[in-house]
């Protein structure tokens, strides 16, 4: 019975698109939208300009009513449709609810939470605006999204996939909502969700992400929250007054700096882990009592085995 009203929901659906149209010029004609078939045939070709011009035409609201109810390739192409529609944006709130759904299979929730960071992404990139969006509704997007991910019972991968969605909501205004909704998270039993938090929360929260370098038992989690601190810092002679970067490593406590030459070294830890600590060893973005040994591991790292971090630290003063 649940199966024939499901699939009779598609049904009617797919006949709203069909029953849809749109008046071209003079009113004369009439114009039949995409029906949900073409989407997906568009989407199985991987013809992105083609499926852009469908997903304008079909509208944002259409498309996430497909992904609630329609089958499981219907729900792949109308996620990879939605995130081209500008006016995807207000429509926050009902994918984030259908991400939560405990009917929704974990590949589409996490599939969902993605589209709801690309769609934020797209603001960052000037292809999307935020005219007429609620101010309220990202503020929401961020508290359920936050609540969501503090569930320890939910599946790690998909709490990481909501938390980069609260960093990407970081961009339309909710900077302080943001921080509040990752902070607490900072603590989650979940090592792979630490890393998710250290590596999205908002430089404001740098008391947060010193904690985590200084105090975290995980060497990834520790690794993410002293990249997200180091990695803009830039090289010698190429910083600018007042750089905010160079000001914000020189006033790290001594707790992290030893954390921080003890990644540098870590050969354990990959390499581009590695690459984002070393900023921060450079000189002049310490005090006089940490200096030495900062430059002790850069040099160290300066006269290893060619490659990536070998330039780094040689850039970053370890000659």
């Amino acid at each position: 019975m649940i199966r024939v009203a499901a699939a009779l929901s598609v049904v009617l659906v797919s006949a709203s698109f069909h029953r849809t149209s749109v008046a071209a010029p003079g009113g004369s004609t009439s114009v039949l939208r995409p029906t949900p078939d073409e989407l997906k045939r568009t989407f199985a070709r991987h013809d992105d300009v083609e499926l852009e011009r469908i997903a304008r035409r079909i509208g944002a609201p259409r498309l996430v009513a497909l992904l609630e109810r329609g089958s499981p390739d219907m729900q792949q192409a109308a996620l990879s449709a939605v995130v081209l529609c500008d006016e995807g944006l207000q429509l926050l709130p009902r994918l984030v609810a259908f991400a939560g759904r405990a009917e929704t299979p974990l590949p589409v929730a996490q599939q969902t939470l993605d589209a709801v960071r690309k769609l934020c992404e797209r603001v960052t990139r000037n292809e999307s605006a935020l005219d007429e969006l609620p101010a309220d509704l990202p503020h929401a997007a961020v508290d359920s999204l936050a609540a969501f991910a503090a569930r320890e019972d939910r599946p790690a991968p998909l709490r990481v996939a909501a938390v980069y969605a609260i960093g990407a909501l970081g961009t339309l205004g909710t900077l302080t909502s943001t921080t509040q909704g990752l902070v607490p998270l900072a603590t989650t039993k979940d090592n792979t969700v630490r890393r998710a938090v250290a590596d999205a929360l908002p430089l404001s929260a740098s008391t947060t992400l010193v904690r985590l370098v200084t105090d975290d038992g995980d060497t990834a989690v520790a690794a993410a929250a002293a990249g997200n601190l180091c990695r803009e810092v830039p090289p010698p002679g190429a910083e600018r007054k007042d750089d905010r970067p160079l000001k914000r490593a020189l006033g790290l406590p001594p707790a992290a700096r030893i954390r921080l030459r003890a990644l540098a070294t870590d050969e354990q830890l990959d390499e581009g882990s590695r690459l984002d600590v070393i900023p921060c060893l450079r000189p002049g973005a310490q005090g006089p009592l940490d200096r030495k040994p900062d430059l002790d591991v850069l040099v160290l790292i300066g006269k290893g085995p060619d490659g990536s971090l070998k330039r780094r630290a040689r850039a970053y003063g370890g000659h």
